[in-house]
């Protein structure tokens, strides 16, 4: 493990260490029953954790975390939704993860993240006025507040975590993990307030009831996960698809589908776009499918004919996506990503900016990584030779701002010439 990342580690579990032992002063009175009965519930909710292709989870576990901490408060708030994290049994690829198999500073580490998440919400709850076991109406401000401060504890803790395993921007990290669990948090939070209130007035036969629902949540999000990698797999198999006609660019889709996205974040486009973008460099060629294989294998220069044929590539391409429902969005960016800022591109002549900024964007990386890329008629290019094509063409082939960008991610030195009008 690097220093830094052990280091940081280590700070998370000793914080959350104190923040438990810190609070217990707070413990009046120690209900066995409640507390081991939240405690199941809290390690059988986390046990459903649903695994997602980017190392993440789905977990229903913070209605219950919520709950606990609307009725119970600190410090039970804080160390059985902790404790519920670190005795889960979860399944991925047909394995079972449980403490007994896990790292232990993985284990600590995810409880200690609950502990200061769901600690310092519970802190903003009572500050703001709301008691713990009391529900009504005044307190649905305390409420909301202690929501948005668990969200944002808990993604800054990931964020740091994230951007030392990858060095990746810390703002841009923060964004995603915001994004990724803001609006699954906010939609289980009415069945955390829901069951807190029906504990109240009826106790744990209450709770068992409304779990029901919690579990269709969860369902429902495992349709959606399963959904999701679905189309992936789709889209994945359309790739290899042209991969198979053009052994060239194997690989090629990929890494477009990588450099597109990452200078889309860079351009601070919305999350939606860069997403579309990722999808849109994996698919930017599908459309070479209808092109003959002996024009795209062709060793020799064109022949004005088989240069029209492969020109027709963009649109046969945004055609068949158009007919996929999730892939629609990325249609147009396909069918542009060979026009040019000089209107010289093709397949409709578009120029500056009636070109999308997305089409720009993969326009710029797919010139790139093609020109780096072996292909039949010329050998791969030093990236210092294709950056100074990029630099010469910029405000004629592309879009200068775009192309600046690009450069300066791709560590490249100098600016490109500003373009009049």
């Amino acid at each position: 493990m690097p220093r830094k990342l052990k280091y940081y580690v280590s700070f998370i579990i000793v914080l959350g260490v104190l923040f438990t032992v810190l609070t217990f002063n707070r413990l009046d009175v120690l209900d066995l029953k409640t507390i081991l009965f939240f405690l199941v519930l809290s390690i059988a909710a986390e046990s459903l954790l649903i695994p997602t292709s980017n190392q993440r989870g789905i977990s229903v576990g913070f209605a219950v975390s919520l709950t606990v901490l609307l009725i119970l408060g600190i410090p039970q708030a804080t160390w059985i939704p902790s404790l519920g994290v670190m005795f889960r049994v979860a399944s991925k690829d047909g394995k079972r993860y449980h403490i007994f198999n896990t790292p232990i500073y993985k284990t600590l580490f995810n409880g200690a993240n609950i502990v200061l998440s769901s600690g310092l919400a519970g802190l903003c709850y009572e500050a703001l006025g709301g008691i713990p076991g009391q529900l009504e109406f005044i307190n649905i401000l305390p409420m909301l507040a202690s929501i948005v401060v668990y969200i944002i504890v808990n993604a800054l803790i990931m964020s740091i975590l994230m951007t030392i395993l990858s060095g990746d921007n810390f703002y841009k990290m923060l964004y995603t993990n915001m994004i990724w669990v803001i609006k699954d948090y906010l939609a289980l939070a009415p069945l955390g307030i829901i069951m807190a209130i029906a504990y109240i007035n009826y106790k744990i036969l209450g709770v068992l009831l409304f779990f029901g629902p919690l579990l269709l949540a969860r369902y429902s999000f495992k349709m959606y996960v399963d959904m999701r990698s679905m189309y992936l797999d789709t889209v994945k198999a359309l790739c290899q698809a042209v991969e198979a006609k053009d052994p060239y660019t194997q690989g090629h889709s990929q890494r477009v589908s990588e450099l597109a996205y990452k200078l889309g974040q860079r351009m601070r486009l919305s999350h939606k776009t860069t997403e579309n973008l990722k999808l849109a460099g994996m698919l930017h060629d599908i459309g070479k499918i209808g092109v003959d294989e002996h024009i795209l294998n062709k060793p020799g220069r064109l022949t004005d004919d088989e240069y029209g044929k492969i020109k027709l590539h963009p649109a046969i391409g945004s055609r068949i996506i158009q007919e996929i429902d999730f892939l629609k969005a990325t249609a147009d960016i396909i069918l542009s990503h060979h026009e040019h800022f000089d209107g010289s591109g093709y397949p409709n002549g578009k120029r500056k900016s009636e070109i999308s900024i997305e089409s720009c964007i993969l326009c710029v990386v797919d010139v790139y990584d093609a020109l780096t890329s072996d292909r039949p008629y010329r050998n791969a290019m030093t990236d210092e030779e294709a950056m100074e094509i990029i630099k010469r063409e910029s405000g004629t082939l592309f879009n200068p701002i775009v192309a600046q960008e690009f450069m300066n991610m791709m560590g490249h030195k100098g600016e490109v010439e500003k373009v009049a009008g």
